[in-house]
């Protein structure tokens, strides 16, 4: 019986400690081929999502050599899709100004747009969010060239964000690519018919992947991670999120920045790790 104890101990030891450095390993990039129906020319966007600043394992430094590790891929514009900040067990709480500040240091012509997530606060994240003059959309439309852009509140605000989202897509000019941003991709269901693209984040990918553990709601585990289509041909990319939540582990995953080539039509759409 002590034999067995010790093994168990030693297997959840072993288990943390792999999980602790998953969490910590710099994402990896994941570039995916999107064709939009209007494009005029090819755009390289960048999606980041679930930094959740942390001092477990997003301190400032991190967040500041991700931001760097963003800007070296040159992107035309870069997407952030909520959860800025952690929660976190055993965790003195990061600064919101520190969990967000980095964003600052990113560099793309068509500038940084981002949405709030469900570990936002609604209020706060506004205010740090226009202290340090970046793009918060929530419920709101932005033209931005060659695609539109809408975003929304995330869910736990209730209906407001899915009829913020319906009103604001409604003002979107008819035959250019608009592309959606949301935190849950449980909103994937409640799509406005002429939104071309939704990208999301909120399930870290499964974060911990191990013996069939933790088990998701039904639709966030249908849409983990990867792209997407439904039939009436719009796409989502769900990406698995750059850091943890909970307990600083990754295990049986990885973080990622997602790499959007997106393409005027004829070109093949798919995924390239």
């Amino acid at each position: 019986m002590k034999r067995l104890a010790f093994l168990v101990a030693g297997l959840v030891l072993a288990l943390g400690w792999a999980g602790w450095l998953g969490a910590i390993r710099d994402p990896v990039v994941v570039r995916y081929r999107v064709e939009l129906a209007g494009l005029q020319r090819p755009l390289r966007m960048v999606h980041l999502s679930d930094l959740h600043g942390s001092n477990w394992d997003m301190p400032q430094v991190r967040l500041n050599r991700i931001m760097d590790q963003v800007n070296a891929l040159h992107p035309d514009l870069v997407v952030v899709t909520g959860d800025f900040h952690a929660s976190k067990i055993w965790d003195p709480p990061m600064r919101m100004d520190d969990a967000v500040r980095p964003l600052t240091r990113l560099k793309a012509p068509l500038g940084v747009w981002s949405v709030p997530g469900n570990h936002d606060d609604p209020y706060w994240i506004r205010w740090v969010m226009r202290r340090f003059g970046l793009k918060l959309l929530a419920g709101d439309l932005v033209d931005v060239g060659p695609i539109q852009i809408v975003g929304s509140d995330d869910l736990i605000l209730g209906r407001r964000p899915v009829q913020g989202l319906w009103a604001a897509a409604a003002r979107a000019r008819p035959g250019k690519p608009l592309i959606a941003l949301v935190h849950e991709p449980r909103l994937w269901t409640m799509l406005p018919a002429n939104v071309d693209l939704l990208l999301a984040g909120h399930t870290h990918g499964g974060q911990i992947q191990v013996f069939g553990w933790p088990r998701f709601e039904k639709l966030d585990a249908k849409y983990i991670r990867g792209l997407f289509r439904n039939a009436a041909g719009q796409q989502m990319i769900v990406s698995a999120g750059v850091g943890t939540s909970i307990v600083p582990v990754r295990l049986g995953t990885h973080g990622e920045i997602v790499v959007m080539e997106l393409q005027p039509p004829g070109r093949n759409s798919g995924t390239d790790r």
